[in-house]
């Protein structure tokens, strides 16, 4: 695939997902607690030992430890797709330098995190949140690196294909 196609189709990724966050992002309180919640319902749904606890000790243990987790795990999950998807976009650009390519995909991807967050502050019930900021950069960057030790290994096997 040329690289002019890899980075039509990279670009339409990060931008899938720049708005998949903005509209997650951009949803009141409540509907987003909504949605976190409907996914800590399944999971306490399915593992037995959170399923036949009792109450009041259940209720706290999904509002008070699963239900952080679930929401943290999304910021960093999205984030961490951004990270592989601007990675990939540049590597079709700048594909020699890892170094420099990490760095810009890891600038862009903190950026739209502070920005995201900023957005927040104008939706209803919720608020900017620097720890958010720092768990999506971490989910960007751990895609980041997946992406480049990726492409290491898959230069590695090329180089040897090509001396075989």
């Amino acid at each position: 695939m040329k690289n002019t196609t890899k980075r039509i189709i990279f670009g339409i990724l990060i931008l899938l997902n720049c708005i998949t966050i903005f509209y997650f992002s951009h949803q009141v309180a409540s509907n987003s607690s909504k949605q976190s919640g409907t996914i800590v319902e399944i999971i306490s749904s399915i593992i037995p030992y959170i399923k036949n606890m009792q109450e009041p000790q259940k209720t706290i243990l999904m509002k008070e430890v699963i239900t952080p987790i679930v929401r943290k795990l999304a910021h960093f999950s999205i984030y961490a797709l951004l990270g592989v998807f601007t990675t990939n976009f540049v590597l079709t650009i700048e594909n020699k330098k890892l170094s420099k390519t990490s760095i810009l995909s890891l600038i862009f991807c903190l950026i739209y995190a502070i920005t995201d967050e900023y957005h927040q502050t104008f939706i209803p019930g919720r608020y900017g949140d620097l720890r958010d900021v720092l768990i999506d950069t971490s989910g960007a960057l751990v895609g980041i690196l997946s992406t480049i030790v990726i492409t290491i290994i898959t230069r590695k096997f090329k180089k040897r294909k090509v001396k075989e």
